[in-house]
C-alpha cells in the first residue's frame, strides 16, 4: 500500500471527536460561534469582547473606532450550498471587504457587511470560542495552546485536524479568526483567563489592520514582533503600563534577561518569543519617551531591514536588561524551552499526577526529573486514558501529512500510526501507551508545532 493511502486509511480509521453543537450569535465587529454549549448569559461575553475590542483600538490610536455598515443585529441569510454560490447570489454589489459566513442551518450563510474604520473599510472578525481549552485543543491538535489568532486562514494551515466541521470555520473563512476558550487550565490559569486571552488575541487583530494601513503582511512581521506588541497591549490594559511598575527591567522581565545571558534578538526560540518580544517592545516604547504610538510609527521604517534594526538595539537592549538573574527565572526559561507545559498536557491522560511533578519545579535538575517521570514505566492506563491519548494522534497525523517534514521522518511517523491501529484493534492496551510515548520522544511531533524544542 502507498504511503499516502496507508495515511488516509489510518485518518478514516480512527476515532473522532464527537461532533459538537455549534451556534453562530450575529456581533458588533463580526460573528461569535459557540462550540459545544452556549454560556448562560452570552450577552455578557458579547459585552467583553466588543469591550476589549474598542479598548485595543483605541490603544492602537486606530481611530474613530470601527462601526458597522449594515445592521449588524439581523445579517442577511443567503441560502446556499457553499460561500462561491452564496456570493454569487449577492452579486457584485455585494463590498469586496464583506464576509459571508456559515449561517444557523445547514445550506445557510449570513453576508457580514463590511466594518467602516474612518473612510476605510475592513473585514469583519470571526470567533469561535469554545467552553474550555481543552476542548479547544483537541479540535485543532493544538496541545500547548491557549488560543490564537488566524489574520488570513487557508486549508493548506489547517490540514487533516480531528474536528472538520470546528476546523472548517477557521479554514475556510474569509476573514481574520479569533478562537479562544472560556475556561483555561487551573492553576496556571487566572480566573479572568477569558479576558486576558481576549486582549492578547484582539491586539494580533489590532496589528492585522494597522499593518493593512501601512501597506503591510501581518504574515510576513516577525513573530518576535508580533507576540510582544498583542503582549505590551494586554500588559498595559490589563494591569498598567510596564514602565510605571516599581521595578526594574531585569526583575519585570526576568526570563528575557535569563535569554539575553545566552542568546540575543535574532536567535530567540518559538517558545520564549512572548517573553523576550514582550521586553523588546517595553525597551523600544521606553526609548521613545514611553509613547506606544511614537514606536507604531516607527515600526514600517524598522521593518525594511529588521536584522539591521535587531543588531542595532541588541547591546542597548541587554544592557538594559542589566542586574543580577533570578535563579527562578533559568528555570523557568528551562521550562519553555522544554516544552514541559506543552508536554505535560500531551501526556496528562497517562499521567495524572503530571501537574502536581511540574508545579513542584524550583531547580533545573528538577526538570530532569520530569522527563524521567514521563519516559519512565507507564502506568496500566485506564480505558478513558486510552480514548484520550488517541485523539493525541493528530499529532502524528500532521506530522505525517507536512510537506515541510523530511519524508523520512513522515514515513516513520505514518509508521507509529500503523503500529497505534494495530494495537488498539488488538486491545492491548499497554503496549499502545508504550508505543505512542515512544513515538514522541522519537519524533518530537508536538514540538514542531507548539514551537518547543524537544528534550
Amino acid at each position: 500500500m502507498r504511503p499516502m493511502a496507508l495515511l488516509c486509511v489510518l485518518l478514516v480509521g480512527l476515532v473522532g471527536i464527537a461532533a459538537p453543537t455549534i451556534t453562530p450569535t450575529p456581533w458588533r465587529y463580526g460573528v461569535i460561534y459557540w462550540v459545544g454549549e452556549v454560556p448562560e448569559n452570552p450577552e455578557a461575553y458579547l459585552n467583553m469582547a466588543t469591550n476589549w475590542a474598542e479598548r485595543v483600538f483605541v490603544f492602537w490610536n486606530l481611530t474613530p473606532l470601527p462601526r458597522p455598515t449594515g445592521d449588524w443585529r439581523s445579517p442577511r441569510e443567503v441560502p446556499a450550498a457553499s460561500r462561491e454560490e452564496a456570493r454569487e447570489i449577492l452579486g457584485p454589489d455585494f463590498p469586496l471587504a464583506g464576509v459571508i459566513v456559515p449561517g444557523p442551518e445547514e445550506g445557510s450563510f449570513w453576508a457580514l457587511s463590511p466594518l467602516l474604520l474612518g473612510e476605510r473599510e475592513i473585514r469583519p472578525l470571526t470567533m469561535v470560542v469554545f467552553a474550555g481549552v481543552n476542548a479547544l485543543q483537541e479540535a485543532f491538535c493544538r496541545f500547548g495552546t491557549a488560543g490564537f489568532f488566524v489574520p488570513s486562514p487557508t486549508p493548506e494551515s489547517f490540514p487533516g485536524f480531528p474536528d472538520r466541521q470546528v476546523a472548517a470555520l477557521v479554514t475556510e473563512s474569509e476573514g481574520p479568526v479569533v478562537v479562544v476558550p472560556l475556561e483555561g487550565r487551573p492553576p496556571f490559569a487566572p480566573n479572568d483567563d477569558f479576558l486576558m486571552l481576549l486582549a492578547h488575541e484582539m491586539a494580533h487583530w489590532a496589528t492585522l489592520v494597522w499593518a493593512e494601513e501601512h501597506g503591510l503582511s501581518m504574515d510576513e512581521m516577525p513573530r518576535l514582533l508580533t507576540e510582544g506588541l498583542a503582549d505590551y497591549t494586554l500588559y498595559s490594559l490589563h494591569s498598567r503600563p510596564l514602565h510605571r511598575l516599581p521595578a526594574k527591567p531585569v526583575e519585570i522581565h526576568s526570563v528575557s534577561a535569563a535569554w539575553a545571558r545566552r542568546g540575543g534578538l535574532a536567535d530567540v526560540p518559538g517558545s520564549l518569543v512572548y517573553s523576550v518580544g514582550l521586553s523588546l517592545v517595553d525597551f523600544l516604547v521606553r526609548k521613545e519617551h514611553t509613547h506606544f504610538v511614537r514606536v507604531l510609527n516607527k515600526l514600517p521604517e524598522w521593518l525594511e531591514d529588521w536584522p539591521s534594526s535587531l543588531a542595532q538595539w541588541e547591546v542597548e537592549w541587554r544592557d538594559w536588561l542589566g542586574g543580577e538573574v533570578d535563579p527562578g527565572a533559568v528555570v523557568h526559561q528551562r521550562i519553555l524551552l522544554d516544552g514541559v507545559f506543552a508536554w505535560a498536557q500531551l501526556v496528562e491522560p497517562l499521567f495524572p499526577d503530571v501537574w502536581v511533578l511540574v508545579r513542584g519545579i524550583e531547580q533545573e535538575e528538577d526538570v530532569g526529573v520530569f522527563w524521567d517521570y514521563i519516559f519512565g514505566p507507564i502506568p496500566t492506563p485506564s480505558e478513558a486514558a486510552l480514548e484520550e491519548m488517541r485523539k493525541r494522534e493528530c499529532v502524528l497525523q500532521l506530522m505525517a501529512q507536512d510537506d515541510e517534514v523530511p519524508p523520512e521522518i513522515r514515513g516513520r511517523a505514518m509508521g507509529y500510526l500503523e503500529r497505534l491501529r494495530g494495537l488498539w484493534d488488538a486491545g492491548d492496551g499497554d503496549g499502545y501507551a508504550a508505543t505512542f510515548i515512544e513515538a514522541l520522544r522519537s519524533l518530537g511531533a508536538a514540538f514542531r508545532m507548539m514551537g518547543a524544542e524537544a528534550p
